[in-house]
């Protein structure tokens, strides 16, 4: 579903609900499933503006798109459901479904922040990175949404073993106050009753952040989402990312695995070829396969000491040689972060305050624009 398969201008309304008319403000491009994300601001019938949200949409179907048109709803509904058992500040909130003549919507919150992606940027520009404070608060707080999405139960207090799944820079969001927050839970691994099941095991984020499990099987748990923290972790503190080394694949490099093992990752790189990925994926299921500990060490060589112990404990090959609960990754980011006392929200937020001013003046030096994304006043920044 698009806005053009739609004919809508930008300004026209989307549909009404609970008082407020949603109004199209831009076509975001394919979320996943066939679904569409767009931007939207909310109105009052009187037309006063009450701030954005975004909408995972699908259309009325063609006879021939019906089951994928189908399995999209019922992954729509799968969304508000699962929703239901994440209520904890640090994951964005879906405020429900509405069924449209035109489509169906899961109305989700906009972020008020940055993506990790776009931080990255934000630094580049810079050419500097966040400090190791930084990235150990953006870890804490990750990891305690985790643990409440990895621990959550039903009704009957049955464990639900959510994963999240497509964990990468683009579902973090840091906002302007130093808040984290996860978004999309979209795409997630649960035990919901009457989930729609995935039919093809390959990655749902990123396949750069993914783990070695994911990545040659696609069997996951509750540590697949923590190897894939530790990478975003690892870029946002050296800007490098462990399954992202091109030149370390050697023909020496991929022969000193078993004839065992070497079948296993053809099958996955023909796998991920089938899927349509990009040529690149095949470099990142060979590097996730033959990454060493020597590699682990040269990558976080130079990292204050708490930091470089998480990062090599998280980025382990084998899951059972990572933490094994985000709850306990969360226990030991706070103790390196002195109990939030040492380095918290308040110095997170001027830490972003003072790289984005940075960035502004490297962009107005070079007489550029900032990227988009960054264009707007750090002050200024609102849902509005």
């Amino acid at each position: 579903m698009s806005a053009s398969e739609f004919r809508l201008p930008r300004g026209a309304i989307l549909f009404t609900r609970d008082g407020f008319q949603y109004e199209f403000r831009e076509d975001l491009g394919e979320a996943h499933h066939g679904l569409r994300l767009l931007l939207a601001r909310r109105r009052t019938v009187d037309g006063n503006i009450r701030g954005k949200v975004l909408l995972k949409a699908v259309g009325v179907p063609k006879l021939m798109e019906l089951p994928r048109i189908k399995r999209a709803r019922a992954k729509l509904e799968e969304q508000v459901h699962l929703a239901t058992y994440l209520d904890h500040p640090g994951i964005l909130r879906v405020h429900g479904l509405h069924k449209a003549e035109g489509g169906w919507y899961v109305i989700t919150e906009h972020p008020s922040g940055h993506s990790i992606g776009d931080l990255l940027t934000l630094a580049g520009e810079c050419g500097r990175r966040f400090s190791p404070l930084f990235t150990l608060h953006v870890g804490a707080r990750v990891a305690a949404a985790l643990a409440h999405a990895h621990d959550a139960t039903d009704g009957q207090g049955r464990s639900l073993h959510i994963v999240h799944r497509a964990l990468d820079v683009e579902h973090l969001v840091v906002g302007w106050n130093g808040d984290v927050r996860i978004s999309d839970f979209g795409l997630a691994l649960s035990d919901l009753p009457g989930r729609v099941s995935s039919t093809v095991r390959w990655p749902q984020g990123g396949a750069f952040y993914s783990s070695l499990e994911m990545l040659l099987t696609g069997c996951v748990d509750a540590r697949s989402d923590l190897f894939a923290l530790g990478n975003v972790l690892l870029e946002l503190a050296t800007g490098r990312n462990i399954l992202d080394a091109p030149d370390a694949l050697t023909e020496e490099v991929k022969d000193a695995l078993s004839a065992r093992q070497r079948v296993r990752v053809r099958r996955a790189v023909k796998r991920a070829r089938l899927a349509g990925s990009a040529p690149q994926v095949a470099d990142a299921i060979w590097r996730a396969a033959t990454y060493t500990q020597a590699d682990l060490e040269a990558l976080t060589e130079g990292l204050p000491q708490g930091l470089g112990l998480v990062l090599r404990k998280l980025l382990q090959p084998r899951p059972d040689a990572r933490y094994q609960t985000a709850r306990e990754l969360a226990t030991d980011l706070r103790r390196w972060l002195g109990e939030g006392d040492a380095y918290g929200q308040e110095e997170a937020a001027a830490e972003l305050h003072g790289m984005a001013k940075r960035a502004h003046e490297v962009l107005m030096e070079l007489c550029m624009r900032r990227p988009r994304g960054l264009q707007a006043s750090q002050d200024a920044v609102s849902t509005n």
